[in-house]
């Protein structure tokens, strides 16, 4: 096992990475505990049991990252008599995260928050940082919250007893995660394939090494104001624009795959980076992630989602830009640049 123990902002949090972590969670939370929990995780039934809580099964999935489920689960709360000192938690994947640490932020102006998040996209990057949010008029994350968990527990046992392949999601963010930080690491994952890295000691290793870049960024920067925290959107201005655009049916990870490859293609062509696109589309290829095929999207209507994103300032998106792997930096971008250069991508502007 691995333990991450950082303060942010004047608050202690502690990440567990490793395996059979259920007698690790009764041992921390020792408040009224109530958890909500995926429908998809029957299959762990038992480890599930094992841990001591009030036990509130639901949806998991993009779908539930509205008003009304915010409100399912308030009425839950305030039924059940939650007190401001009682732990919330969920077990489930990134988008149950978002909506039960929104909920634990505002309920009751806040209460204790855990994370036991059971995919790897939710291991190495959205329980980790205190952003939580929901969705509203086909715009995501338009309403959110900096509340990060007190504990996390990252359980190895949930990713090997799932297929392999979903394990892809989680994986184009470790790869961003080394794309901006750390070249050695992204070396690491190039030595590897989805094969040799599905075994505990590797898991454990990457999602150690992943998460320790995310809690770097976020200690130094964790409400946004120094854009140092920026960097960790890598593929996210367009990968976020191309989940609304699709309805959310392209998943997040194939999402930011999009992105960052499209990204990295803008800032080559505007002289703020090497030419990576090849190497990203490389990577993304050696862990079986599914490229999108951005020539069927109408740029104009991409843009129009782009124009939400919270990175927007006065019409220029900040946008990450690789100076090489394992180095990023973050520029002004005008929205019309973007525009030109995603046309120019699809064989619309010479």
């Amino acid at each position: 096992m691995q333990i991450l123990d950082e303060n942010l902002i004047g608050k202690n949090i502690k990440i567990y990475i490793g395996s059979g972590l259920d007698n690790l969670i009764n041992k921390n939370i020792r408040t009224k505990h109530v958890n909500f929990i995926s429908n998809n995780l029957i299959t762990y039934k038992r480890k599930i049991n094992n841990i001591e809580s009030i036990k509130i099964f639901m949806d998991d999935g993009e779908k539930i990252k509205d008003i009304e489920h915010f409100g399912y689960v308030l009425n839950e709360l305030i039924s059940r008599e939650i007190e401001r000192n009682s732990t919330i938690s969920y077990i489930g994947g990134g988008t149950l995260g978002d909506l039960i640490g929104f909920s634990a932020s505002v309920y009751k102006r806040g209460v204790n928050l855990c994370a036991i998040p059971t995919t790897m996209l939710s291991q190495v990057d959205s329980s980790i940082g205190g952003k939580n949010a929901i969705n509203y008029g086909n715009v995501k994350n338009i309403a959110g919250t900096f509340y990060n968990p007190e504990y996390i527990f990252d359980d190895i046992d949930f990713l090997l007893g799932s297929d392999k392949l979903l394990l892809k999601e989680g994986l184009s963010e470790i790869i961003k995660m080394a794309l901006i930080k750390d070249s050695k690491f992204f070396d690491l994952l190039m030595k590897n394939d989805l094969d040799s890295i599905f075994n505990e000691k590797m898991l454990e290793e990457i999602i150690y090494r992943g998460a320790k870049i995310k809690l770097d960024f976020v200690r130094k920067d964790f409400y946004d104001v120094k854009k140092l925290r920026f960097n960790l959107n890598f593929g996210h201005s367009i990968g976020h624009a191309i989940e609304s655009y699709s309805g959310n049916l392209i998943s997040h990870g194939m999402a930011v795959a999009g992105g960052m490859m499209l990204e990295s293609y803008i800032a080559y062509k505007m002289g703020y980076s090497p030419d990576l696109y090849g190497t990203i589309k490389d990577s993304l290829k050696k862990y079986k992630i599914d490229i999108i095929n951005i020539k069927e999207y109408n740029v104009d209507k991409l843009i129009n989602y782009i124009k939400n994103d919270k990175k927007m300032e006065d019409g220029k998106l900040n946008m990450v830009m690789l100076d090489d792997i394992g180095k990023s930096h973050v520029e002004k971008i005008d929205i019309n640049e973007i525009k030109k250069y995603l046309k120019m991508f699809n064989g619309d502007v010479k």
